[in-house]
């Protein structure tokens, strides 16, 4: 499959999340409405929602509604409250060397993902972010030297809440350290289980257990993969050898063999790096940030992107996500796909 990652730079939602909205709407009308009109919330309780629990973020959220049309669908998608589920991979990692980093790889399919990478000002701080839902992030760090990332936290329970990349982007937002943002953690719900690792520019790390309907558990810790402490889902945890990654993720940690950059290159290498694009678990991208130097680099096998709060350059990286067992014979791209019906990547 061939995909092309965009860096752009805006301060507030202007034009060119616009253009990237507009791009992307039908897919994500097509994904958001999968289950039925009745399956969402309305807007008002999205609405309602979000100005009880991310009540700094309604100035931004409303822009986006405005540019996005305005339209009853496209606002309830933004506001990420009790989106359809999705199960997600990765593997993520703090490494102390010649420098702290915070590396994680970004397993999943290339058929729902956006890969839109955006610098932006939304409100006091920078912040430099892998989209998703358009109002979300995957991962990033901000100009305080907050760095934040996740990684799907291996239960099939879900419930009321918010998309797990809403939150991260709040973080990113109104926390200027890890203190601050375990604050903000524990006021909001989340609609699936994911692991939170956070680290700051005075090396504060931290490890966040968050499951619908349960108060956020905290651990010093410095990896994670796709299970908890009392997870129990043995088809999904074999599928993708979530406990063989986290060993080979203790293992890698504990030599401290490697430079800071030596440590984020053995993402590269199974069993971090995945090829299961098809099925729904293979390596987008890679990410590693450095807090204390406010950098952060986004990277694959033969491409890597390396951005400051000082120098940051739009830019287009065309990639083929190669699969060896191949892909369906109907498969398309992300823009195309027709998720109402049964995405075969997400089925075990």
């Amino acid at each position: 499959m061939k995909f092309t990652f965009r860096a752009f730079a805006e301060d507030d939602p202007g034009p060119a999340w616009q253009h990237h909205f507009n791009r992307l709407w039908p897919a994500y009308k097509r994904w958001f409405l999968r289950y039925g009109e009745r399956d969402r919330p309305t807007y008002f309780e999205s609405a309602r929602a979000l100005r009880q629990y991310l009540p700094e973020f309604e100035r931004v959220y409303e822009a986006m509604v405005d540019l996005a049309g305005g339209g009853d669908h496209a606002a309830r998608f933004l506001a990420q409250y009790c989106p359809p589920p999705l199960f997600r991979g990765c593997s993520q990692a703090v490494y102390r060397a010649d420098q702290l980093v915070m590396v994680r790889s970004y397993d999943y399919s290339p058929y729902v993902f956006d890969g839109l990478l955006m610098r932006s000002k939304f409100h006091q701080r920078d912040v430099i972010g892998m989209m998703d839902c358009m109002s979300g992030v995957l991962d990033g760090i901000n100009s305080d030297g907050l760095a934040v990332s996740m990684s799907f936290g291996g239960r099939e329970e879900f419930a009321e809440g918010f998309g797990i990349s809403i939150l991260l982007r709040y973080l990113l937002e109104f926390a200027g350290d890890v203190r601050e943002a375990c604050d903000l953690i524990r006021r909001v719900p989340v609609q699936g289980a994911y692991n939170l690792l956070l680290l700051d520019r005075a090396a504060n790390m931290q490890m966040v257990a968050l499951a619908p309907g349960r108060d956020p558990v905290f651990f010093e810790q410095h990896i994670a993969t796709n299970h908890q402490a009392d997870s129990d889902w043995p088809l999904y945890e074999e599928k993708v050898d979530t406990r063989g990654r986290y060993r080979y993720l203790t293992d890698l940690t504990a030599g401290a063999a490697h430079s800071a950059h030596g440590f984020t290159r053995e993402f590269l290498r199974p069993p971090l790096y995945q090829t299961q694009f098809a099925r729904g678990f293979g390596t987008l991208y890679d990410a590693a940030f450095y807090p204390q130097l406010g950098a952060c680099e986004y990277f694959w096998p033969e491409q890597s992107w390396s951005f400051d709060f000082d120098s940051f350059a739009a830019r287009e990286y065309r990639i083929d996500f190669i699969d060896p067992a191949g892909y369906p014979k109907n498969s398309k791209a992300y823009g195309e796909i027709y998720t109402s019906k049964p995405i075969p990547v997400l089925r075990f």
